[in-house]
């Protein structure tokens, strides 16, 4: 039998659904923000995607996280300062994008060792947002 990888421990689980909810929790506030920046109709659009699905992934996290009977933590994530640090909007959105990636890869490594049937629904679907809005992008 393989290793079991640290992401499919209590311990690991935990820790990835807590740093999922704030890389997300940042993710809406960078795009919230950055709409109000925002005058390109086409961006605009992109941004509404990509906040409504940042939106929808606090909530698939928040479901995990209250079937595990795990208290969500309160945190916005670094990547909302470092977003904002970005003048340029053309600028920002590669990086936005970016914490897209950051999340596919990570559900990515999770999903084929996770064993909780609910979870794993949960996360495939914020899975397929992120996938779903990198592809917008």
């Amino acid at each position: 039998m393989a290793e079991q990888n640290y992401l499919n421990t209590a311990e690991g689980e935990a820790k990835l659904l807590q740093d999922l909810l704030t890389a997300e929790r940042a993710g809406a506030k960078v795009a919230g923000e950055s709409l109000q920046e925002c005058s390109d109709p086409a961006q605009r659009q992109l941004l509404e995607q990509i906040r409504q699905g940042e939106i929808d992934s606090c909530k698939l996290v928040l479901n995990c996280l209250a079937h595990l009977g795990i208290e969500p933590n309160r945190e916005t994530g670094a990547f909302y300062d470092k977003a904002m640090a970005i003048e340029s909007l053309d600028e920002r959105l590669p990086f936005v994008d970016k914490g897209q990636f950051w999340v596919i890869r990570k559900l990515r490594e999770y999903l084929p060792g996770c064993e909780d049937a609910f979870i794993r629904t949960e996360l495939e679907k914020m899975l397929k947002i992120h996938e779903v809005n990198s592809q917008a992008a």
